[in-house]
């Protein structure tokens, strides 16, 4: 993305055509997500991440070869192609990790599977801003393809069984279940909402960042340091995070919203360039520290089953507020300078800690989720449709077996 976003700038110097390209990625990756959470769910696991890995592996390859050949719109295309295919394989690594470990490392895993996915994120645009000064935009997208190839041998090589035994196809519901269950449990309705406020804010400042470069005149390597700041914050946070207590999670969750907001404030007043990495090392790590509190908050109070839908449903809402946010990110840069997209992020970020703070207490968890509503319109279903015998032997005892099979998030 770095590498897309660099290229675009510098054969255009229009934060238009930038905007347009992050329309389309998120988008689409945005639209396709209640298949990508679903097949996480139905298929085996290992399979679903190798499949996604190797498309993007090869997407990412034709994006260096359409990227020395400076052609930008078939470039945007294989780059939007290729990450269609992350939603599911970000939602199938999520459902697997609970069934590589016992119960009682299950929350070790989550917190140190999530810290170093945050790292990843994270690191990518670092490297990717380093590796851009010394290789170029179609190195990096070639770096980028060999990356994935080899993460999808080590999956292959995996020990253990990523997936559990396929529940009945009434049992597994429906590609919306993951999007009733955020809609559903408060918390994770009101997390939900904060993070798509504070992400809608995040869309402009990702391409006023090569503005900002521009305008302090820092050149490639400055618009790289903006992002190993990030990088580096999120590292320590995010490996942090697996220490973290757990009744100062939802603490955790709602400072790193309003600590990426001071970061972003910084940057945003600061006359010198120096303070800008300052502002994105704090935004970044506690960006990342509250990501993994919240993911531990999240596997908790998910049941396994729908876990990689919900997982994609989350990623979904929240990149489609970025997506959305993409499509004022030009004008917003125009109107505001890079420096007020920052201020107008710090302040989004302010209203989503405030629509948190309310959870500090704590929400108790719903008891079974999608698997109680289900249960119940079968139900009703199967009233309304007492005037035909023919189904009343089979609706009724489903029902009965949707609602045993509920789970208790813990």
């Amino acid at each position: 993305m770095t590498a897309l976003i660099w290229e675009l700038y510098q054969t255009s110097h229009s934060s238009w055509l930038v905007s347009a390209a992050m329309l389309g990625v998120f988008g689409v990756s945005t639209a396709v997500s209640p298949w990508a959470g679903h097949v996480g769910d139905r298929h085996d696991r290992r399979a679903v991440v190798v499949i996604s890995a190797l498309l993007a592996a090869f997407g990412f390859l034709a994006c260096a070869v359409l990227a020395d050949l400076r052609l930008t719109l078939p470039l945007v295309a294989a780059m939007i192609a290729a990450a269609s295919t992350q939603g599911a394989l970000s939602a199938a690594v999520t459902g697997a990790v609970p069934n590589l470990v016992s119960e009682d490392e299950l929350t070790g895993a989550n917190s140190l599977t999530g810290a170093f996915k945050s790292a990843g994120f994270m690191l990518g645009p670092g490297i990717g801003g380093a590796l851009l000064a010394v290789i170029s935009a179609p190195g990096v997208f070639a770096f980028g393809g060999a990356l994935l190839l080899i993460s999808a041998g080590l999956v292959v090589g995996l020990r253990g069984n990523v997936s559990e035994a396929r529940h009945d196809v009434h049992a597994l519901g429906g590609r919306m279940d993951g999007y009733r269950h955020l809609w559903e449990d408060r918390w994770l309705r009101l997390l939900t909402v904060a993070w798509a406020l504070v992400m809608f804010g995040i869309g402009p400042v990702i391409v006023a960042e090569v503005v900002l470069a521009h305008h302090f005149h820092v050149g490639s390597a400055g618009y790289g340091l903006i992002a190993v700041f990030w990088d580096g914050g999120g590292v320590v946070g995010a490996l942090a995070g697996r220490a973290l207590p757990r009744r100062l999670e939802h603490a955790a969750v709602a400072g790193g919203c309003a600590a990426i907001g001071i970061g972003f404030a910084v940057v945003g007043l600061t006359p010198v360039f120096w303070p800008v990495l300052l502002g994105m090392l704090v935004a970044g790590l506690f960006d990342a520290f509250g990501v993994v509190a919240a993911q531990n908050l999240i596997a908790r109070r998910t049941p396994d089953r729908i876990r990689s839908r919900v997982s994609a449903a989350l990623d979904a809402v929240v990149l489609g507020a970025m997506a959305a946010s993409f499509g004022l990110s030009a004008p917003l840069v125009e109107l505001l300078g890079p420096q007020g997209v920052y201020l107008a992020a710090a302040v989004m970020c302010a209203v989503a800690t405030a629509m948190l703070v309310p959870t500090l207490g704590g929400i108790p968890a719903l008891p079974g989720g999608p698997t109680v509503v289900r249960g119940v319109r079968t139900v009703r279903r199967s009233v309304r449709s007492l005037g035909r015998p023919q189904r009343l032997p089979r609706t009724p005892r489903r029902a009965i077996r949707a609602v045993r099979r509920q789970r208790t998030p813990r």
